[in-house]
């Protein structure tokens, strides 16, 4: 169970009361066909940067690709209503992340209430109309792509743990583990929302299942045996990565156009 405190219950309370309807989408190998499958870091809103990532990897507007996103498509960063637009135009996937999941929060408590006292960082929700707020609310928690084994999550997994036991703000939020002994002698981990204390979750990840997220900017491009972390910090001046699960397995990146300011 994730622990949560101070200005996050809130939040936690709207995510248990209103999931999205299918929490874990599963992708068959029907589905997938021959197609490729292009998986993107944290946008957070550099729209700019995801249009020239899309163009680099020539993926945009190709029917032989399935994009998918690991979350935090906006937040923090200056084109958030666009990138929301252009994932709906290319027909695009995505995980839910963190800001996707505060973003929705606040944009439903001001729907709701037009004096709602969002903060200034948020004025731009303001700008979201239904359709935004339908592809916020139904992101769901997990993509899982069984043919190539491989499932797709914003922030981690706690190792040991199956799919639906798994709490979904860690699933968004978390970034170490920490482990335990149990009385029988046995291992069990618990979820850790910072670098310390603990160890990466993405290390201690037994697979078989190779699980591509984002979230963990300050550890950037992360490559573990069984996990791969794709936020390479676009937002913060680094870089937007995107990876081929399929055909060359290649990586794609391009270098963000201007630093914008963290807003934590």
């Amino acid at each position: 169970m994730a622990v949560v405190e101070g200005d996050h219950e809130d939040d936690y309370r709207f995510l248990k009361n209103f999931p999205p309807k299918t929490p874990h989408v599963v992708l068959s190998a029907e589905q997938i066909g021959s197609k490729d499958v292009f998986v993107i870091g944290d946008v957070h809103g550099c729209y700019d940067e995801l249009v020239a990532l899309l163009e680099k990897a020539g993926v945009r507007n190709n029917p032989n690709v399935i994009i998918i996103f690991v979350g935090d498509l906006i937040n923090k960063g200056p084109k958030n209503k666009e990138v929301l637009r252009l994932v709906r135009d290319i027909g695009a996937l995505s995980v839910r992340g963190n800001h996707d999941q505060k973003s929705l929060y606040q944009v439903v408590k001001l729907k709701e209430d037009e004096t709602y006292p969002i903060r200034s960082k948020y004025e731009w929700l303001r700008l979201l109309d239904d359709t935004d707020i339908e592809l916020l609310s139904q992101l769901p928690f997990t993509i899982s792509i069984p043919s190539l084994d491989a499932m797709i999550v914003h922030a981690g997994l706690v190792p040991g743990h199956p799919l639906p036991e798994q709490d979904p703000w860690d699933m968004m939020k978390m970034r170490n583990v920490m482990e335990n002994i149990n009385s029988d002698g046995s291992k069990s981990y618990e979820a850790i929302e910072d670098l310390q204390p603990g160890h990466s979750w993405s290390k201690m990840w037994p697979g078989p299942e190779h699980v591509y997220y984002g979230h963990d900017a300050r550890r950037r491009l992360n490559k573990s045996p069984y996990a791969t972390g794709l936020d390479s910090g676009c937002v913060y001046g680094g870089e937007l990565t995107g990876v081929f699960l399929t055909g060359s397995k290649q990586f794609v990146s391009v270098n963000a156009n201007s630093v914008t300011p963290q807003c934590s």
